[in-house]
This record gives structure tokens, sequence and C-alpha cells, in this order.
């Protein structure tokens, strides 16, 4: 009986220990980019309206605790455009939660669920003040709104993790995986996208006002796009913290 209970005492302490030698929970890393969007831009003039929230089918899309930030960004569209038109940005941040494949899909997934046609996909890179350089993955598409009206749709994205900018779904995915391995822990990713339609309509904004939205051209719209971004990042993302951007 007595070598019974000694046998038994030995499995359960045998146990226990075993606990302490099962693969810990990695500790999670913040991103380094704030989900707080500016409401100005001083030096390019880019004005901003009221947050917005997620749409419902972005929530039923993603993880319980994605956290989303967005804002429409508007400007004067210059003297030789109609009185009262205005040009467009639209600037999103989608913050991953615990489980990031819930919290994060690609453009080049989400978009065609949205009824847009992926044309075509190259870089933009973007000179920072700071003499450091961020590239954008820029993707063209093509969209219909409800009647005959076709216009071209332009989206550029990129990533922001604990260290590091990665404009590819790949990079990002290795990068995560790398820091995973070798640092030995979890971090969460900020998806950032700036978009724009490339149409003249008559449009309303956040506060009921009817504006002319301007129709640019793809390059006209590479350009707002990348002097929008070059002030936008050192106002959202802890570059100090930023080791790589690529």
């Amino acid at each position: 009986m007595f070598k019974r209970v000694l046998i038994l005492q030995t499995l359960v302490l045998g146990g226990l220990c075993l606990i302490f030698l099962l693969p810990k929970t990695p500790p999670i890393q913040s991103s380094a980019v704030s989900l707080d969007l500016p409401s100005l831009l001083i030096l390019s003039g880019w004005a901003a309206g009221p947050k917005m929230e997620a749409s419902s089918k972005e929530r039923e899309a993603l993880a319980k605790d994605t956290e989303f930030a967005r804002r429409n960004y508007y400007r004067s569209a210059g003297i030789e455009a109609p009185a009262g038109s205005r040009e467009l940005l639209q600037a999103s941040i989608v913050m991953s939660g615990k489980d990031l494949n819930s919290s994060l899909h690609r453009p080049e997934r989400c978009l065609p669920a949205q009824g847009l046609n992926l044309l075509g996909s190259s870089e933009l890179p973007v000179k920072l003040k700071n003499g450091r350089t961020i590239v954008l993955t820029r993707l063209k598409c093509s969209g219909k709104e409800a009647g005959s009206l076709t216009y071209t749709h332009l989206n550029y994205y990129f990533f922001v993790g604990h260290d590091s900018v990665k404009h590819t779904h790949y990079g990002r995915t290795l990068k995560d995986m790398r820091d995973r391995l070798m640092g030995g822990y979890d971090q969460r990713w900020a998806y950032i996208t700036i978009s724009s339609n490339l149409v003249k309509a008559a449009m309303k904004d956040e506060a009921d006002q009817l504006y002319y939205s301007s129709q640019l051209s793809e390059e006209e719209t590479d350009r707002n796009v990348a002097e929008f971004v070059s002030e936008l990042v050192p106002e959202i993302i802890d570059l100090k913290t930023v080791k790589s951007m690529e």
C-alpha cells in the first residue's frame, strides 16, 4: 500500500513539473501605429471629416477584437476646377487583435469581395521628411455604380508592426514568423490604406454639404497620395521604434 502511494505521489509530482516545460504563450507587442487619425494636415492642406465607424460587413468578417479608424480627407480642388469642387482621399487603419489571421485580410482579397475588379498592382515609394522612404503597394481597380457609371479606384496600402513597416502581405508574414521564432513574441499589425475614386460626381460630405468631387488622373492621384502619406506617417507612426521600412 505504501509503495502504491509513493508511486502515485511521484507521478503527480512529475506531472506538475512538466507544466513548467510546456511552451508559454508568447507576449504580444503593440504596433508602432496610433489609431488617432489627425484632424488636419497643415502643410498639405487636407482637412478630415468626422471619425467613421467600420461597416457591418467589415465587423462580421473580422475578429471582434479588431480595431478600426477611418476618416475622409478633403481639400479645395484649386482655381481651375469648378467652384466648390474638392479633392477627396479616405484613410483607414485596421488594427489586428489576438488572432492575426481573423483580423487582417489582404486587399487583393477584400476589394474584389466589395465588387471591385482588380486590374493591376505596382509600388509607390514615398520619401519622408526625415529622409527615409516608405513603400506603398498600389492597386488599380475598376468599379461600377448602380447604373452605367464605370470608374477607376486606386488603393494604396502598407502594414505596420512592432518595429517594422512592410508593403506586402508576404513580407509581413515572413517578418511575423521570424519574430515569433527568433524574438519569442507575437505582435499586433496595423493595415493602413489610402484610397480614392477617380470620378467626377455630385456628392455630400458628413455635414450633408453638397460638393463636386474632382476627377484627377492617376498621376495626379499618385502625387496627392505621396504628399498626404509623407505628412501622415510621422503623425501616426512612432518612427523612433521602426527599424526597417520595406
